[in-house]
């Protein structure tokens, strides 16, 4: 058993960690912020998760998310209808913001983490790999997928008096991917995913 040192990201302490690392939190001593998470699988679980996010999220584009009946007319929306309506509207920065943040950075995210996580999983090494850690740990906070969700709940709620309201396949897949995204920002941490790299590297060296 090794040992590793880490600077804390909010009072740079340096703390000493085990190597490899037990399963569990590693808190800093001085200030008590999260330094590491070791989920056992992390990459196996979250290239599987990526999968499932990646087909998810093309569901949740491709079908509607609901149908909205009144007197025997119908009207359909899926994401791209929303955003061309606020686009129509004159709502020009909102279409932008929701394009942005509910399906660019989304759809970039799923992506590249599956690629991340294929790659990690299959052994193979990438010059482009450390890239990738560092644009998924930027991008990760604008994937606003559950306060599109919340939205989404509050308008059937609204639109319910008024007539009658079909969920489609989209919001199914919709309602099935938020927590798997939630379950897999969860898990990860980039020090394991890190170690790996180096730990090839080194390989490759010797």
């Amino acid at each position: 058993m090794g040992k590793r040192y880490i600077c804390c990201h909010k009072c740079d302490e340096i703390s000493e960690i085990p190597y490899p690392p037990r399963k569990g939190r590693y808190k800093c001593p001085n200030c008590g912020h999260t330094l590491f998470r070791n989920y056992p699988g992390m990459i196996e679980k979250l290239y599987a998760m990526s999968i499932a996010s990646f087909i998810l999220f093309i569901l949740a584009n491709y079908y509607p998310i609901l149908t909205f009946s009144v007197i025997g007319k119908e009207s359909s929306a899926n994401f791209a209808t929303s955003i061309e309506y606020l686009y129509l509207d004159g709502d020009y920065i909102m279409a932008i913001a929701v394009f942005m943040t509910t399906i660019l950075v989304p759809f970039v995210y799923i992506t590249l983490s599956m690629v991340l996580f294929g790659l990690l999983y299959h052994g193979k090494r990438a010059l482009f790999m450390i890239p990738l850690i560092k644009i998924l740990e930027e991008i990760r906070p604008w994937g606003m997928l559950d306060v599109f969700m919340v939205g989404t709940l509050v308008s059937i709620v609204k639109l319910v008096k008024m007539g009658d309201i079909h969920t489609g396949i989209s919001f199914w897949a919709f309602v099935i991917l938020i927590p798997i995204l939630a379950y897999s920002h969860m898990i990860f941490d980039p020090h394991p995913v890190w170690d790996m790299i180096e730990e090839s590297d080194g390989k490759k060296r010797r």
